[in-house]
């Protein structure tokens, strides 16, 4: 799915002047067309691209791999994602690798992420993970507005530093904002706000407990809540689960209003590429992106 071990340590991507770092945007329009989903419009700039892969899937879904060319993110990069859903498509949306974000001599990476979905659409939002680098400065957001009657699936992992090669996030920023909005209303508001001494707050036991990999996974479709006591059996949270949860992982999930949320902590990004690909099938993916594995 991802691969924790990178060759670059960040020191070239941190001495490229805030002046020349790069901005990249994508916006993909799915349609949704005699029982099949085609593309609308789509627009790239910059060093950001998107493909559509014959992926051998079956059925009505458009499946979508977003490009950094780049390679990852600098301070003072800024990447943009932009989806629509139309009434009756099926968009699967997934990277062509882990994002890498570099230390930053003091310039912020920033990413934003915009869906929005119609009714009888879905958008599977399932990016391979976010990696940060130790000294990185990281903001992201994620807006979505989406339809009553539709489907919206996120899937966001992140892994605070080199694990494979015993790195740590120490020091530097990491601000993440969700905002979802249904009908209008907004339903769903999260954020997270990391900043300086990283390693001190990630060691505390009500935090991290010292581990470095976490995920959230949001459903927001009409049928969300009836998926709890399956996700569940599968992270092992159920009381008849027989070996509880597997070790180098912890997790929780709730269900409410239409949504279901899932969390998890991880020693590394192994055990939580492994949470995450149980739990997939019990939200309703009926297949993983094929890049996933390559």
């Amino acid at each position: 799915m991802y691969a924790t071990e990178l060759p670059s340590d960040g020191t070239v991507a941190a001495s490229i002047p805030v002046e020349r770092r790069g901005q990249g945007r994508v916006s993909v329009e799915a349609l949704g067309l005699d029982g099949r989903t085609v593309r609308g419009r789509i627009e790239e700039s910059g060093f950001a691209r998107v493909r559509f892969p014959l992926s051998g899937r079956r059925g009505r879904s458009l499946e979508a791999v977003m490009i950094n060319t780049g390679g990852g993110l600098a301070g003072g990069d800024a990447a943009q994602t932009c989806l629509h859903a139309g009434r009756g498509a099926q968009l699967v949306v997934t990277t062509q690798a882990a994002e890498k974000v570099y230390r930053s001599d003091g310039a912020l990476s920033r990413v934003a992420v915009e869906l929005s979905v119609e009714d009888g659409a879905s958008i599977d939002w399932m990016p391979q993970a976010t990696i940060v680098f130790d000294g990185a400065r990281l903001e992201r957001s994620i807006a979505a507005n989406i339809a009553p009657q539709a489907r919206l699936l996120l899937v966001e992992p992140v892994i605070l530093g080199r694990t494979a090669h015993g790195e740590r996030l120490s020091h530097g920023l990491l601000r993440d904002r969700w905002r979802i909005r249904r009908g209008g209303r907004l339903i769903y508001a999260d954020g997270l706000h990391l900043d300086g001494d990283i390693a001190s707050t990630l060691d505390r036991r009500a935090t991290a407990g010292g581990w470095a990999a976490f995920a959230t996974l949001l459903l927001v479709a009409p049928d969300a809540e009836a998926r709890l006591e399956a996700v569940r059996a599968a992270l092992g949270l159920s009381e008849d689960a027989p070996d509880g949860l597997p070790d180098g992982l912890d997790a929780g999930a709730s269900a409410w209003d239409g949504m279901l949320s899932v969390r998890l902590l991880a020693r590394d990004g192994a055990p939580l590429e492994r949470a995450i690909a149980r739990t997939l099938g019990t939200l309703g993916v009926a297949e993983v992106p094929r890049i996933w594995h390559s």
